[in-house]
């Protein structure tokens, strides 16, 4: 199926419904709109992920009900009109309250959160954000300015440091679970040896002064970062070991669940469409590796051999990733 003529108008229509509905629930000052859509980057299989700004100093944990409800009837009402489309609101949000103490704080103020879950996501998800505020709050003019803000810290070496620390200590910790499970669970340390090799990949990325984006389209991008900083045979290693190899993307997408092979089908249209540079098979592998671990973390009941797991060389990629990780600290 090829993308509709008018993708990049229904998105739009769609972004401005989202945030004039969601923004009527009472106790929200605006939005950071992030992601593709919100720097400018759209492709017809954008998701629409909005930041809210909470007023006061505390963030709630999670999206308010009254929120998050508006938000399941937004989703519910664009499948049902036969273009589903789906709205990230998650746990990334920041606060009035916060705004302020981070700006005069600065970026070591920001590197200093990068331990915590809702500003290590949030700040690199709101990078080129747009923000959207209601028109009538006093905190409106200091959104904006945050949005800005946020963006022109993102890569300060401070908050860059901060963040390779973060993806380390993560990369060890998926790693020491990995190792320890390999000969009782080998399906759950294949799961962490991957998440692991992920974190890795994310220390060469930031290293290189660079960025993720859409997880359906991210190793492809990964490929390309590397190849441009002289590393194409590591990126080759790293996606081996995180389960992402294109080369047996093929047989894989052959025996996967018909609605994965559908979104493949989806995807591969919408690339083209917008003219990236991608193969079949790279397309395929995108989103093979994004969908096994959404399996893994949401769907266990869904896994089969098209998520290649348990990995039959899980010894051997534990002990080159050890060596890779040990390597990134010299």
């Amino acid at each position: 199926m090829r993308p509709s003529v008018r993708w990049r108008q229904l998105l739009d229509e769609r972004v401005d419904e989202a945030v004039t509905y969601l923004g009527r629930a009472p106790g929200v000052s605006g939005f950071l709109i992030g992601g593709s859509i919100g720097r400018g980057e759209p492709w017809p299989m954008s998701d629409i992920d909005l930041l809210p700004v909470y007023p006061g100093d505390t963030p709630p944990d999670g999206p308010p009900p009254a929120l998050d409800q508006r938000r399941a009837d937004l989703v519910d009402w664009w499948t049902g009109s036969g273009r589903a489309q789906a709205l990230d609101l998650a746990r990334l949000c920041f606060t009035v309250g916060e705004i302020g103490p981070a700006m005069r704080g600065g970026p070591e103020w920001v590197a200093g959160r990068m331990g915590e879950h809702r500003w290590f996501h949030g700040s690199d998800k709101a990078y080129g954000a747009r923000p959207v505020v209601s028109g009538d709050d006093p905190a409106d003019a200091v959104i904006g300015e945050f949005a800005e803000w946020l963006t022109g810290v993102r890569f300060h070496p401070a908050v860059v440091a901060a963040r390779l620390t973060e993806w380390r200590r993560q990369a060890e910790v998926a790693w020491a679970e990995a190792d320890r499970l390999q000969g009782e669970d080998p399906v759950t340390a294949t799961y962490h040896l991957r998440e692991s090799a992920r974190a890795y990949r994310m220390i060469l990325i930031e290293g290189w002064g660079d960025r993720l984006g859409s997880m359906g389209r991210e190793w492809t991008r990964f490929e390309r970062m590397a190849a441009g900083n002289g590393q194409a045979d590591l990126a080759g290693r790293v996606a081996v070991l995180a389960g992402a190899d294109a080369r047996d993307a093929a047989d894989r997408a052959r025996i996967a669940p018909i609605w994965l092979r559908e979104r493949i089908g989806f995807c591969w249209a919408a690339r083209r469409e917008v003219g990236e540079d991608v193969t079949e098979e790279q397309n395929a592998r995108d989103q093979l590796a994004a969908y096994t671990l959404h399996v893994v973390r949401k769907r266990p009941e869904l896994d089969g051999p098209w998520t290649a797991s348990p990995d039959p060389l899980l010894g051997r990629h534990l002990t080159e990733l050890r060596q890779l990780l040990t390597a990134s600290l010299s």
